[in-house]
């Protein structure tokens, strides 16, 4: 499913995005827009948001394969974030 926005930007605003967009090789404005909400959202340096994405799904797993003291201070890190 997906859902679709409206979204006003002044004058300046979208001629300084739309060219911005095409000098990075979007297609389209709406590309540009929809890849910078995912950096946004979804950026692995953003361990607020995938750090707990990560802990979640990766639980289970990492329990039953504990090996090493970098994986003990890696969920550690994890954890400190959430």
């Amino acid at each position: 499913m997906t859902n679709q926005i409206n979204l006003k930007l002044s004058d300046k605003m979208f001629a300084l995005a739309k060219k911005y967009s095409e000098n990075l090789g979007f297609d389209s404005l709406q590309d540009f827009i929809r890849s910078t909400l995912r950096e946004k959202l979804f950026d692995k340096n953003d361990e607020s948001i995938s750090g707990l994405y990560t802990l979640i799904a990766s639980e289970k797993s990492l329990a039953k394969t504990w090996l090493t003291k970098e994986e003990d201070e890696a969920w550690v890190h994890l954890e400190k974030e959430i």
